[in-house]
C-alpha cells in the first residue's frame, strides 16, 4: 500500500528518521551496511524512502505478492537495469550460469541444477561487483523465500564491499525468518504514529483544530489514514473514499483467496467488531471454515483480534469501507437480512439490528419498523443524527403515516442540525397534530428556536404567540418565549413569563426556568442583586446530569453569560466548557456555534487566546450559511486577534461583525461595537474609535458600555476625565468586574498608578489577566513618569509576563520597551523562543540568513509550502509583513 501513497504530500514528522538513514548512507560509503524500515500499512515507509532516494542514485526494487514464487523477485526489480552481459567477465563460469536463473543476460547456458548455498555466493558476488551502491528493496513482507534467504545469507557473510542494503516492511506480516535474521544485524528505523504536531502540519490551517484533533483521533496519527480521512466526503448514505485510498486498499484485498475474500465481505457487513459464528451466518459457510480464513485475514493484517475478548475487526476502518464496498449490492442486501434474522433469533436489542434492518427490510413490514423506531429512541439523546436515520427509514417502509414518528424524527434532525429538514418535518407535523396534542407545545417552541437560530426570528415570534393563544399555560412555550426575547436583546419583555416559573426543584422545567430568571435578572436590573440568583442557578445546574443538561442548553448558555456578567469568569467557563463537549459528544449540533462563540468570549477572559481562535474557527465551520451567529463570532474573532496585535485584521473582522449583526439584535450589536473599539483602541486609531463609537453609546448596554467607557478614558485624552466620570456612574463598586474597568479608566485619566494597581487587583481576583496585565502595563508607566522605578520595574515585568503567558505579542513587546526605557536589558530571545515553535524559530533564522524558501525547505526537510505556511504564522506572530521584518525582529534580539 506504501508505494501508492500521494508524493506530492510533504514528508511530515520523519525528519528524524530520515537523518539516521542519511547517517546510516554515509557508514555504507566504507562499509556494508543493513537497514530495515519497519511500520504499519500507511506508516509512510514509501514516502520516506522516496526522500532519501530523491537526491542519491540508487537501485530500488519492490515485492509484489503475486511474485512470490519468483526467485529474487524484488533483487531482480532493483538491480535488473545495472546487470549486464559485461558483468559475466568478472564472475566465474559457474556463478553467471547460476545467476542466469534470474538473470538471463549473463548466460545463455544456465546450470543444470541449482544447489542454493552456490547461488545465494554467486548473488553475493554479483553485489560486490555492483558496489559501492545502494539498493532499496520496498514491502519486503511480499518477497519471495530465496530473497528472504539471500538476506540470511547477507548477514551471515556480510559483503566485502561498501554497499547500503534497505529492507522496508510491515511487522504484521513479515516472515519469521527474515526477522530474526536481521534482528541486531541491521539499524532500524521504526515509524510508528505522527505526533499530534505533526499531524497538523501535514493537515494545514484550512481546518480547525477541533476538525483535526478528530481526523488524528481517528487516524491513529498513521498519515495514510489521516489524509484519506482528511478527504473523506459524506454523501446522503455513506462517506466516499478518496479515489487513490479506495484504489490502494482494493488492490491490497485484491490479493485474497475466493474465500478469505467472501469472508471479509461478510466481516464489512457485520459491524465494527464481529465474532466467527455471525460471519458464518452471513457467509453461509461453516465456521470452522470462518476460523480458517480469519487465519490468513489476522496472517495479512487485514483483521485484527480484539485482545480478550474472542472477537475481531478491521486494522482500521478504512480498509471496512473498502471491504464493504467490494460487495455486490445484491450480494449485500441478502447479507444484511441474514444477520438481521440471526440478531432477532439470538434475542439481540434493537439498537444492534437496527442497522442490518435499515438495509434490508421490505416495504410494509411492520416488525421492521418497530425494530428502526425501538432502537432509534433508545439512542435519540446521544446519537441523534443516527435516530434520524432509522427514523426515516421507519417512515418509508410504513404503510401509514405515524404522526408520532414524524415528530421524533423532527427532533432528531434539528438536534443534529438538520435545522432545514427539521422545520419542514415541523411544519407538516403541527398542520396535523390536534391542538390538544401533548406534544403540541414543546414541537412548536423547539421549531420556533431553530428558526431563530436561521435567523428567522419574525417567523419564531409569530409561531410563539399563535401557539401561546392556544395553550397559555404550556412551560415549554413560556420558557422559549422567554429564550427567544434573551436571545434577541429583549430580556425585559419576557419578565411577565418568568413569574410563572416552577420553584419545585423536583419539576423539570426548574433547571431552565432558573437560569433565565437569572440572565433577566442580570441584564435587566442591579448586577450584584443578581449574583446570588446567577450562583443558585448555577448550583442548580450543576446538580443536573448529563442528559438534563444537553436538554436544556441554550438556557444554560444564557446563564453562562449572566456568569461572564457579574464577574464569575471560573463559573462561566467551567459551564461553556461542559456545554460544548457534551453537545460534540452527543451530536447536539444545533446549538454549537452559539456555545461556542460563548466559550471564545471566556476563553478571551482567561487569556487563553489560542484556545479562543480555535472556537471560533470550529463555530464558523459547524454553523449553519443563514445561521444569525456569524456576526458574533466575527466580533469575538475580531476581541482575540486585537489581543493578539493583529489590527488590520481585527479592524476588518470588528466591521464585518457590526454590519453582519445590523440593528435586529441590540445585544449582540453592542457587543461587536466595543469589540471593534478595543481593536481601534488597541490599533492606536484613537480618533476614529472616538468618532464611531460615541454616537451609539446610549444605545449599548450599562455593562458594555463601562467597558466602552474605559477604552474611551484610553483613546480621548483631552476628555479622559469626562470618560472616567461616565465609568464611575455605571459602576457598582461591590463587583470586581466593574472595578477593573472603572478605576482602569480613572488611572487612564489622571495617570494614578493607585487606580491602576486597584484595576489590577480586582482582575486578579476574578480571573481576567489579560485586563490585570493591561493595568500593570498602565501601573508601571505611571510609576515611571512619578520615578518610583524598582515599583515601577516590577509591574512592568508582571505586565510582560503576563502578555507573554497569553500569547499578546505586541502587548509583550511594549511592556520590555517600558522597560528598557528605564535603563533594563531585557532580551527578546526568551520570549521570541516562548512566540515562535521551534519549527517556526529554525525558519526564521534561515530567514534571516537569507535562505530563499526552496532552500529552507531542503535544509529542514520540508514542503515549500509548509514552509509558506510557516512564514505566514511567523509574520502574525512577530506583527511582521514580510521576510525583511523577519529580519529586523531577529538582528534587534541579536543586538540584545
Amino acid at each position: 500500500m506504501d508505494h501508492l501513497d500521494n508524493q506530492r504530500r510533504p514528508l511530515v514528522g520523519r525528519a528524524a528518521e530520515l537523518v539516521l538513514l542519511d547517517d546510516v548512507a554515509a557508514q555504507a560509503g566504507t562499509a556494508f551496511r543493513l537497514v530495515e524500515v519497519v511500520g504499519e500499512p500507511g506508516a509512510g515507509k514509501t514516502r520516506l524512502l522516496a526522500e532519501f532516494t530523491r537526491k542519491r542514485l540508487v537501485l530500488k526494487g519492490r515485492a509484489v505478492e503475486s511474485e512470490r514464487e519468483v526467485p529474487f523477485a524484488p533483487l531482480v526489480d532493483a538491480l535488473v537495469d545495472r546487470v549486464d552481459a559485461t558483468l559475466a567477465d568478472k564472475l566465474s563460469e559457474a556463478e553467471t550460469q547460476l545467476l542466469a536463473t534470474a538473470f538471463p543476460v549473463l548466460s545463455k547456458k544456465p546450470a543444470q541444477e541449482v544447489v542454493k548455498p552456490r547461488l545465494y555466493r554467486a548473488m553475493r558476488s554479483l553485489l560486490r561487483e555492483l558496489a559501492p551502491a545502494t539498493v532499496v528493496l520496498d514491502d519486503v513482507h511480499w518477497a519471495d523465500d530465496a530473497t528472504i534467504e539471500l538476506v540470511d545469507y547477507l548477514v551471515r557473510h556480510p559483503l566485502p564491499a561498501p554497499m547500503l542494503l534497505v529492507l522496508a516492511y510491515r511487522p504484521n506480516q513479515v516472515s519469521f525468518r527474515l526477522s530474526r535474521a536481521l534482528a541486531d544485524h541491521a539499524t532500524r528505523i521504526e515509524l510508528g504514529p505522527l505526533s499530534k504536531a505533526d499531524a497538523d502540519q501535514l493537515l494545514g490551517t484550512a481546518m480547525s483544530p477541533h476538525t483535526r484533533q478528530r481526523l488524528y483521533d481517528a487516524s491513529g496519527g498513521n498519515p495514510f489514514y489521516l489524509d484519506t480521512l482528511a478527504r473523506t466526503r459524506p454523501t446522503k448514505d455513506r462517506t466516499e473514499l478518496p479515489e487513490s485510498a479506495k484504489a490502494t486498499l482494493a488492490e491490497e484485498l485484491a490479493g485474497l483467496g475466493p474465500m478469505e475474500a467472501l469472508v471479509a465481505k461478510a466481516a464489512a457487513v457485520a459491524g465494527d467488531t464481529f465474532e466467527p459464528s455471525v460471519i458464518a451466518h452471513v457467509a453461509e459457510v461453516p465456521e470452522h471454515v470462518v476460523l480458517q480464513a480469519f487465519d490468513d485475514l489476522v496472517a495479512r493484517d487485514v483483521l485484527r483480534e480484539v485482545e480478550g475478548s474472542g472477537r475481531f475487526r478491521f486494522r482500521h476502518c478504512v480498509v471496512r469501507q473498502v471491504a464493504y464496498d467490494s460487495a455486490a449490492a445484491g450480494w449485500r442486501h441478502g447479507a444484511h437480512a441474514r444477520i438481521a434474522a440471526y440478531l432477532a433469533k439470538v434475542g439481540a436489542p434493537a439498537v444492534r439490528r437496527a442497522e442490518h434492518v435499515l438495509r434490508s427490510a421490505k416495504y410494509g413490514d411492520q416488525e421492521a419498523v418497530k425494530t428502526l423506531v425501538a432502537a432509534a429512541r433508545s439512542i435519540a439523546t446521544n446519537q441523534p443524527t443516527t435516530a434520524a436515520s432509522w427514523y426515516e427509514a421507519a417512515r418509508h417502509l410504513a404503510t401509514e403515516d405515524d404522526i408520532d414518528i414524524r415528530t421524533e424524527l423532527a427532533f432528531c434532525q434539528g438536534i443534529s442540525g438538520r435545522i432545514m429538514p427539521a422545520l419542514e418535518t415541523f411544519g407538516a407535523v403541527l398542520k396535523t397534530m390536534a391542538e390538544d396534542h401533548p406534544k403540541r407545545a414543546p414541537v412548536a417552541a423547539f421549531a420556533a428556536l431553530l428558526a431563530q437560530l436561521r435567523g428567522e426570528q419574525d417567523w419564531a415570534r409569530l409561531l410563539l404567540t399563535s401557539e401561546l393563544n392556544r395553550q397559555p399555560d404550556a412551560p415549554a412555550l413560556r420558557l422559549q418565549l422567554v429564550l427567544d426575547a434573551a436571545m434577541r436583546g429583549e430580556a425585559r419583555t419576557a419578565k411577565p413569563f418568568l413569574d410563572a416559573a416552577p420553584e419545585d426543584d423536583r419539576n423539570r422545567w426548574t433547571v431552565p426556568f432558573a437560569a433565565l430568571h437569572a440572565y433577566v435578572k442580570t441584564v435587566e436590573g442591579n448586577r450584584f442583586q443578581a449574583a446570588e440568583t446567577v450562583r443558585a442557578a448555577a448550583r442548580l445546574v450543576d446538580a443536573s446530569d448529563d442528559d438534563e443538561f444537553l436538554s436544556w442548553l441554550p438556557a444554560i448558555h444564557m446563564l453562562c453569560w449572566a456568569e461572564v456578567l457579574i464577574g464569575e469568569q471560573t463559573l462561566a467557563l467551567r459551564h461553556f466548557t461542559k456545554a460544548v463537549e457534551l453537545a460534540r459528544d452527543h451530536d447536539h449540533r444545533y446549538f454549537l456555534p452559539q456555545l461556542l462563540h460563548g466559550l471564545a468570549f471566556a476563553y478571551v477572559v482567561a487569556g487563553r487566546i489560542t484556545d479562543g481562535l480555535a472556537a471560533v474557527e470550529e463555530a464558523l465551520e459547524s454553523m449553519q450559511p443563514q445561521s444569525s451567529i456569524r456576526g458574533a463570532l466575527l466580533g469575538v474573532w475580531c476581541q482575540l486577534q486585537s489581543w493578539r496585535g493583529q489590527h488590520s485584521t481585527a479592524i476588518r473582522s470588528g466591521r464585518r461583525a457590526v454590519a453582519a449583526i445590523g440593528d435586529g439584535h441590540p445585544a449582540l450589536a453592542s457587543l461587536a461595537r466595543n469589540q471593534l473599539l478595543l481593536a481601534q483602541v488597541h490599533a492606536g486609531d484613537h480618533a476614529k474609535a472616538v468618532e464611531e463609537i460615541q454616537p451609539r453609546l446610549a444605545e449599548i448596554d450599562p455593562y458594555t458600555r463601562l467597558v466602552s467607557c474605559c477604552l474611551l478614558a484610553k483613546a480621548d485624552p483631552k476628555r479622559a476625565r469626562h470618560w472616567a466620570d461616565a465609568a464611575a456612574n455605571l459602576a457598582d463598586g461591590r463587583l470586581d468586574i466593574d472595578v477593573v474597568f472603572r478605576d482602569l479608566a480613572a488611572a487612564y485619566a489622571d495617570n494614578d498608578a493607585d487606580k491602576a494597581l486597584s484595576a489590577a487587583a480586582a482582575a486578579e481576583r476574578i480571573g481576567m489577566p489579560l485586563w490585570e496585565a493591561t493595568a500593570r502595563l498602565t501601573a508601571g508607566t505611571c510609576l515611571a513618569r512619578v520615578a518610583r522605578r524598582d515599583e515601577a520595574l516590577r509591574e512592568l515585568q508582571a505586565a510582560a509576563a503576563m502578555f507573554n503567558a497569553c500569547e499578546a505579542a505586541e502587548l509583550h513587546a511594549t511592556a520590555v520597551r517600558e522597560q528598557r526605557r528605564l535603563g533594563v536589558r531585557v532580551p527578546h530571545t526568551g520570549s521570541l523562543a516562548n512566540t515562535l515553535s521551534p519549527r517556526e524559530l529554525d525558519v526564521a533564522e534561515l530567514v534571516c540568513a537569507g535562505s530563499t524558501n526552496q532552500q529552507i525547505a531542503e535544509k529542514l526537510v520540508l514542503s515549500v509550502r509548509t514552509v509558506e505556511t510557516h512564514l505566514t504564522h511567523i509574520f502574525a506572530k512577530l506583527g511582521v509583513t514580510n521576510r525583511a521584518g523577519v529580519a529586523r525582529v531577529l538582528a534587534s534580539q541579536n543586538e540584545d
